[in-house]
């Protein structure tokens, strides 16, 4: 099962997100629902990291685990954000709902920076 972890700020932004494991639907390098979360994931994080002015932590060490955090970002970049969040919560619904049982997600919120 994929462990994701969806942290957001208090203007309803993505601050961050953790995903861990596989669907288990195939063997490794086979199975669509991880291929779809991968690629949902990975577009998200460099759709963030390739905006000027921001500061974005990230790493994917190894297959079945990426991480990201937006550390720093400017103050008027909400609306394109809020986008990108609703795009990425909306995207992973379908997938849970196209292949039931292969993933959890944990939705967070932060308020005042915590």
């Amino acid at each position: 099962m994929i462990e994701i972890v969806v942290v957001l700020d208090g203007a309803g932004c993505l601050n961050r997100m953790n995903l861990k494991g596989h669907a288990g639907l195939a063997p490794s390098g086979a199975d669509p629902a991880c291929a779809a979360v991968t690629l949902l994931a990975r577009s998200a994080a460099r759709l963030t990291a390739s905006r000027t002015g921001w500061i974005v932590d990230g790493a994917a060490p190894v297959p079945g685990d990426l991480s990201l955090e937006i550390i720093r970002r400017p103050e008027d970049t909400n609306e394109w954000l809020r986008g990108v969040t609703d795009t990425l919560l909306q995207a992973l619904a379908d997938i849970n709902e196209e292949f039931p049982g292969t993933m959890s997600v944990s939705l967070e919120e932060i308020h005042n920076g915590s």
